[in-house]
């Protein structure tokens, strides 16, 4: 498994603990993707709020999803090579 491989079963990882648990259920994780996404350059700002426990749960976790996907867009751009090839074409979307 190459590292953006690894990154993106780790993103999936932590949208699946949010999702049944909330964005406090995800803990040390949230720390490290932040960390992550500043070292790719997303936006500081929605990383701020991502990191920002005094923010509402809903608004952190919408931005849980703002970092995962501009990360994974950043990784993939850095790469050359999709995270989710199966998803690369339209038709391969439809099937």
């Amino acid at each position: 498994m190459n590292a953006n491989a690894a990154q993106l079963d780790r993103i999936i990882r932590m949208g699946e603990v949010i999702a049944r648990g909330g964005i406090t259920a995800a803990g040390m994780d949230v720390l490290l993707l932040a960390h992550d996404a500043r070292d790719h350059g997303v936006d500081e700002v929605v990383i701020d709020v991502l990191v920002d426990e005094s923010a509402p749960a809903v608004v952190r976790e919408r931005a849980f999803g703002r970092v995962a996907s501009a990360l994974v867009s950043a990784m993939a751009r850095r790469s050359g090579v999709s995270p989710v090839p199966e998803l690369s074409s339209p038709a391969a979307a439809m099937s």
